[in-house]
């Protein structure tokens, strides 16, 4: 009888982007997550699509004033709901591309 791979499968490792989200390790928390949880909830819609008077429906909860640039990271009002693509946008200006 033949020997076949076990099914079970290995991840393979996350590669990290340096200063990715993934090497922040707040993000990774209990009290992240519910503060995000939190601003999804009081405002669902991507604030800048609602802007341009677009529904759509918010899936990152992005710093207004970045951290790194001495934004207050628990401060919900440094905080706002993006879809994204709003986000993507917002973080390759704000990375100078």
């Amino acid at each position: 009888m033949p020997n076949f791979p076990s099914p079970k499968r290995t991840n393979p490792r996350k590669i990290q982007r340096k200063g990715s989200k993934d090497s922040e390790p707040r993000y990774h928390t209990t009290n992240w997550r519910a503060v995000r949880q939190s601003v999804l909830m009081a405002e669902p819609l991507c604030r800048s699509c609602a802007e341009l008077g677009e529904v759509v429906l918010a899936q990152m909860v992005d710093h207004i004033e970045p951290v790194r640039l001495g934004g207050n990271f628990w401060d919900t009002s440094n905080l706002q709901p993006l879809c994204n693509s709003c986000h993507a946008v917002k973080s390759a200006k704000e990375r100078g591309r």
